[in-house]
């Protein structure tokens, strides 16, 4: 959503609840100025980080286990 520095003085407190779903774009004299957006408690650094990559962990294994590298690559250098 886009408003007015003169609109947010008149209601501030309506667009910092609107911020929680949505960005508020301030402008001034028509350009933008500022941005009202979600604040989060914990910080991006230190959210939780998985432990394991799942579709990683999904592409192990798939190759058969007779297949040459020699081949593969010849067969590569053929194309």
């Amino acid at each position: 959503m886009q408003i007015t520095v003169s609109d947010l003085k008149v209601n501030a407190g309506k667009y910092v609840e609107l911020a929680d779903t949505e960005d508020v774009v301030i402008t001034k004299y028509g350009k933008p100025a500022a941005k009202i957006i979600r604040y989060d408690k914990q910080p991006w650094y230190l959210k939780e980080i998985p432990e394991t990559i799942t579709s990683i962990d999904n592409l192990f294994g798939t190759l058969p286990d007779d297949i040459d590298i020699e081949d593969i690559r010849m067969e590569r250098l053929l194309k």
